[in-house]
């Protein structure tokens, strides 16, 4: 029996001697220094490291106690392992005896999507907010904002976009946990708005308008800076602004500019005026004072004060008709009679009974005092090298002669051209 007793106490004292004397002993217990940043519902591992005296012994595995400082923000369970669980702030702590280590944990609410929107930025508008959605609202942390080129556009820290040139760039939205979302970004100058002005709406075939353009505040707009489309060709073309109407009928003619404003106007081809029968009119006798074309005022008074009490006024086609065999003998197209020309002809022929000069013109004219007949005047403006290069000129579409007798035995003569 002693020796049974003998025998027992040795081994037990070979037992301890292993532990505590003949092995490393543990000294220090350690986690991380950086706090540890998770979201609801991330996952962690503790990270826990250990010191001893000697040499780390093979699979060393001390028994840990792992607990957290608010089990309402982070759990942490016997492996280490720590899981988020709502906004805020604890500590985790690794305890062996009576050593123990800390680490804080940061449980934030993640971004889970995140959007920014495209913008279109006039230079003279200032700064914009870049417009982004992001959820959860109620996020942890704070969005970083930069620009792919500041000479572009600059953003600043809460998202202001100021346009600094027109041009195209890109303003990126980054969330603290990595997340981006891009918007295109386009500064752009110039009109924004066009309002356009045709010299008419009702504009015969054969001839043209020009449209004048203006912007928001009234400025002259370069009508060649814009782009223009038509929206029925058969009827009219147009280009800088200028409309040539080919065809009869209602048309659009459409203004834009390289950012996209743009502006309408309707306009409507018509057929062109029947030329006038030959002296439309009377050549004589006609009523006193009375007009066969147009309409308007009496002619102006004498130099000397005096009233024309007799006289009459007409159109011409049967010298509109021998101009335009002067025309085909110099191999150039027949002019189109014009009523809106034979307006200002017969406005003209009216000035030219008080006076005979071109200070009234308003277009291209020939004039003439004298001649009885057409024939008589279109042989006299034939042998004028001026007038006969306005009678031959090949850029002359249109055109109207209107002639008016003063009563007193004298005739005026007005040709116009377009």
């Amino acid at each position: 029996m002693k020796n049974q007793i003998k025998l027992f106490c040795i081994a037990l004292a070979g037992a301890f001697t292993l532990t505590a004397c003949g092995g490393p002993k543990l000294i220090g217990v350690t986690l991380p220094e950086t706090p540890l940043v998770l979201a609801t519902g991330e996952t962690a591992t503790a990270e826990t490291s250990y010191t001893y005296d000697g040499e780390t012994p093979e699979n060393a595995q001390p028994e840990v106690v792992y607990t957290s400082g608010d089990a309402a923000i982070a759990t942490v369970d016997e492996n280490g392992v720590i899981t988020g669980v709502a906004e805020g702030e604890t500590t985790i702590t690794a305890t062996v005896g009576e050593l123990s280590a800390s680490r804080t944990v940061s449980v934030i609410i993640p971004v889970e999507s995140l959007t920014a929107e495209d913008a279109s930025l006039h230079l003279a508008d200032g700064a914009a907010a870049l417009a982004y959605t992001v959820t959860p609202e109620h996020f942890t942390g704070e969005l970083t904002f930069a620009s792919a080129n500041n000479s572009i556009a600059t953003v600043d820290t809460n998202g202001q976009i100021t346009p600094v040139a027109a041009g195209d760039t890109n303003v990126t939205v980054t969330a603290p946990n990595g997340m981006t979302a891009t918007a295109q970004i386009r500064v752009w100058d110039g009109p924004k708005e066009l309002n356009l002005a045709p010299a008419k709406t009702e504009v015969t075939k054969g001839s043209g308008t020009q449209i004048g353009v203006t912007d928001e505040q009234g400025n002259d707009v370069e009508a060649e800076s814009l782009t223009w489309a038509s929206s029925d060709e058969t009827v009219a073309q147009v280009s800088g602004g200028w409309v040539d109407v080919t065809g009869t009928g209602a048309v659009t003619i459409t203004a834009s500019t390289e950012y996209g404003v743009s502006s309408s106007v309707e306009l409507t081809g018509v057929a062109p005026a029947a030329r006038p029968a030959a002296n439309a009119g009377a050549t004589s006798g006609a009523a006193t004072g009375g007009e066969t074309y147009g309409g308007g005022s009496a002619p102006a008074a004498n130099s000397d004060g005096t009233l024309h009490t007799n006289w009459t006024l007409y159109a011409d086609g049967t010298a509109f008709d021998l101009q335009n065999q002067v025309r085909a003998s110099a191999g150039v197209e027949p002019l189109t009679w014009d009523s809106a020309l034979g307006d200002i002809a017969w406005e003209r022929c009216k000035q030219l009974l008080a006076d005979f000069s071109h200070n009234g013109a308003s277009t291209a004219e020939n004039i003439a005092m004298g001649p009885a007949d057409a024939s008589t005047v279109i042989s006299a403006w034939s042998a004028s090298s001026g007038h006969y290069a306005n009678m031959v000129n090949s850029g002359f579409t249109r055109g109207a002669i209107v002639h008016i007798y003063d009563g007193d035995g004298c005739h005026f003569w007005c040709a116009t051209f377009g």
